[in-house]
């Protein structure tokens, strides 16, 4: 069991590998050269964890043609309201850095985006759960450096985004989700097209232990 939980890492470690560098290729040298350090420091950030988070995410997913890739950090996974034995609602704090990149295209501004998002989420959690453990809900605010992508129009730089989906776990440190991630702005903005992206993520909780 032992040497299963140290494949499932360096598998993360690989697919964080794999996520920095899908970009970098599409560049040119040297832009390519100094890309290659991404993963390097999201290998440091996973490893070292220096920002004392719980959790550290790494996720994918698709929206027709753009693939977002995102790095994600989270606190505060509490225990809320027991409803049960088995159901009780759990709580955290979400940072989350996405890339954005329309598929086949060079790596440009008109061709990608960054994004910041600040979440607050909940999970449905069931005690019986063999492969889906729990129902995981969240919303929070989202910051764009590009507001159009593709024929995407967002309106502005401020969005909401908002993710449902489900989950469960290879171990108590090792999860998995999957569910759909929603950007758009409520109409604060004259254009509203709003994306959604599926999502898959794979997740290593720092707290908890596979003993």
């Amino acid at each position: 069991m032992l040497r299963t939980f140290k494949v499932l890492k360096q598998l993360l470690l690989l697919i964080c590998f794999t996520l920095a560098t899908k970009f970098s290729v599409a560049a040119e040298p040297p832009s390519s050269v100094w890309r290659l350090g991404i993963p390097v420091w999201i290998g440091a950030v996973a490893a070292s964890n220096v920002a004392g988070a719980d959790a550290f995410a790494i996720g994918t997913g698709p929206s027709d043609d753009v693939i977002s890739n995102e790095i994600t950090l989270r606190w505060n996974q509490e225990m809320g309201y027991r409803f049960s034995d088995d159901l009780w609602l759990s709580s955290y704090k979400q940072f989350s850095y996405t890339m954005w990149q329309l598929e086949g295209e060079k790596l440009s501004h008109d061709s990608s985006n960054n994004t910041v998002d600040l979440i607050q989420g909940f999970r449905w959690n069931f005690a019986d759960g063999k492969w889906i453990s729990y129902v995981d809900t969240s919303l929070g605010l989202s910051f764009l450096a590009n507001d159009v992508i593709g024929e995407k129009r967002l309106g502005g730089s401020l969005q909401f985004t908002e993710y449902t989906g489900v989950g469960g776990y290879f171990s108590p440190r090792w999860q998995w989700d999957f569910g759909v991630r929603h950007y758009s702005n409520n109409y604060m903005y004259r254009d509203n097209s709003g994306i959604n992206f599926y999502r898959f993520i794979i997740s290593y909780n720092y707290q908890q232990s596979d003993r």
